[in-house]
């Protein structure tokens, strides 16, 4: 196990190794169905049984290592010391991280892949510092090495500065070729970016060399609990508008985000303008809490231009903006029109229901139906 971290930190030394590694072959990976998962929200082994991963190519965890930025300034040994070496999942408790190990074994039992994904709103502190950035990109590749995950997902929702995203994206790379030597498999990498990221075409053929592809999360649309206007979560008109910013990739290199939650409120109407952020008025809300709405008489009115719904209740002074199997096929169609090379979910548990009774596998009401249209 040594011997691959001190691969992860020859990626990023130069001095230490300059061969360069030949890169080994990928699956064709056909269209990419893909969700994310947050450790917290793991609940038990059974869950993990009854899941089925099968027709994912990809789940990324964010699972990672809990850091601080000034740890990042000592030698980067001592960061691998500390971050991966020391570090260990714990063997049990309640917040869901001590199934990770778990997870992971049984997404690779399916034949599926497991990226680790790394979330952070402070990242321009890392990648901004040559040095830092070197280390930490070391820090992630003996992460993947010790717990025998697929690769690195990186999620850089704000202070994003792309050209340093792009030399993030080379530095990681360069770890994960040589591992990937050390490993015997393909490591992949990927990013999630905001839909409003606006690439020039240099920045985005250099990004492209890198990634295997970048998710571009197409939904929080309408306001969420932070802005003052509560509309659409993830109108397609939208998505379309925001879509053609990304024309400069190449399609194969694109995932488009789909949401399995949407958002409550109440007290307010659609297009409101509030005087207070809009937590005051809602919150998240998973698809698996509107059928019981359903069942007390709220009532859906579908926008066929945007191609979603509001869901209102009886009174009408409580109203939910969220994705059906209706909305979510036009936004399939739209994706297929598109060439784009798949699709991803926030969050896998947002839909996930246990099977009823029996020896079956729990069921997505959403995830599966569209899955369907893909097949």
């Amino acid at each position: 196990m040594k011997n691959i971290f001190l691969a992860a930190l020859c990626g990023c030394l130069s001095c230490a190794c300059t061969s360069q590694p030949v890169k080994i072959e990928r699956p064709d990976l056909g269209f990419v169905h893909a969700t994310y998962s947050v450790d917290s929200r793991l609940k038990s082994k059974q869950e993990i049984d009854k899941s089925d991963f099968r027709y994912f190519q990809f789940v990324y965890l964010m699972a990672g290592p809990r850091w601080e930025m000034a740890d990042l300034d000592l030698p980067v040994e001592q960061i691998i010391h500390k971050y991966v070496e020391q570090h260990r999942y714990p063997v049990s408790g309640t917040d869901g991280v001590a199934y990770v190990p778990y997870l992971i074994d049984k997404v690779h039992a399916d034949g599926s892949r497991i990226l680790v994904s790394f979330p952070g709103t402070t990242f321009d502190q890392v990648v901004s510092n040559e040095a830092r950035r070197s280390k930490f990109a070391a820090l992630m590749g003996a992460f993947v090495a010790k717990y025998g995950y697929d690769g690195i997902e990186l999620d850089w929702e704000k202070t994003v500065d792309l050209d340093l995203h792009y030399r993030f994206m080379a530095d990681i790379r360069r770890v994960l070729d040589r591992q990937e030597q050390a490993l015997e498999k393909p490591l992949y990498l990927t990013s999630a970016l905001n839909f409003a990221e606006r690439y020039t075409q240099a920045q985005a053929d250099s990004v492209s060399r890198y990634v295997d592809f970048i998710n571009v999360m197409m939904y929080d649309m309408g306001g969420g609990i932070w802005d003052k206007c509560a509309s659409y979560n993830t109108p397609l008109q939208a998505m379309k508008a925001y879509g053609e910013r990304w024309d400069v990739f190449d399609p194969q290199k694109i995932c488009i985000g789909l949401a399995s939650y949407g958002f409550y409120y109440k007290g307010i109407a659609p297009g409101e303008t509030t005087p207070e952020p809009l937590n005051a008025y809602g919150r998240y809300m998973d698809y698996n809490e509107l059928p019981a709405l359903l069942k007390q008489g709220w009532t859906e009115e579908y926008d066929p231009g945007e191609s979603v719904s509001y869901f209102f209740s009886p009174d009408r002074t409580e109203f939910v903006t969220m994705d059906n199997e209706r909305s979510l096929r036009a936004k399939l169609d739209w994706v297929k029109s598109k060439r784009y090379k798949g699709i991803f979910w926030w969050e896998f548990h947002s839909d996930f229901q246990y099977p009823q009774a029996g020896p079956g596998n729990g069921t997505h009401a959403l995830m599966d139906y569209v899955n369907g249209l893909i097949e």
